[in-house]
């Protein structure tokens, strides 16, 4: 026995951004089918822009959580050179705050056309998928990244300068990508 799974623990992020990459390979290997089937036989598949669309939104929305955690969401640093160390912690600790503000407007305004969708039965036009399903998905990847960006919130207030002369790295995660 090696006792493995003793330092796993369960991460829906990752999940997450994993059925994304499944969704994206669906709709990648659907895709070259439908080509090869509409060249070779002049005979497209059925449903096809259904289940692009079904796959992207999942590609989409699944990898949120991940991208959030990471901090590999497209950025625009014009301030960060000129706002000092203290001035950049508190602007990225107001980005993180309007982050997960967003999100929870987001997840908050998907509530009724989830329960809607899920009432009425609304499916896609081509493929037997329910709508309520897509509206779910997204909504637990939001909640996810709501905790995912809570968490980096939470970091970022532990880790604020008080007044020292240096702050403290963590504190600064965009420090990284700073181009001279």
């Amino acid at each position: 026995m090696t006792g493995g799974g003793a330092g796993h623990r369960f991460d829906p992020a990752r999940l997450l951004t994993a059925c994304g990459a499944i969704a994206l390979a669906v709709m990648l290997l659907w895709t070259m089918l439908d080509i090869g089937g509409r060249l070779a036989f002049n005979h497209p598949i059925h449903g096809t822009l259904d289940l692009v669309e079904v796959t992207l939104v999942l590609v989409a929305f699944l990898a949120l959580p991940d991208c959030f955690r990471r901090d590999e969401q497209i950025k625009v640093d014009i301030f960060d050179a000129a706002a000092g160390p203290r001035g950049l912690a508190m602007l990225i600790l107001i980005g993180e705050i309007a982050t997960l503000a967003f999100l929870g407007l987001l997840a908050a305004t998907l509530l009724q056309p989830l329960m809607d969708a899920y009432r009425f039965g609304d499916q896609k036009p081509d493929l037997p998928v329910p709508i309520w399903t897509l509206l779910l998905t997204i909504e637990v990847a939001l909640i996810v990244s709501m905790i995912v960006v809570l968490g980096r919130v939470i970091t970022q207030v532990r880790m604020f300068p008080r007044g020292e002369n240096k702050p403290k790295a963590a504190a600064l995660h965009r420090q990284e990508e700073a181009t001279p």
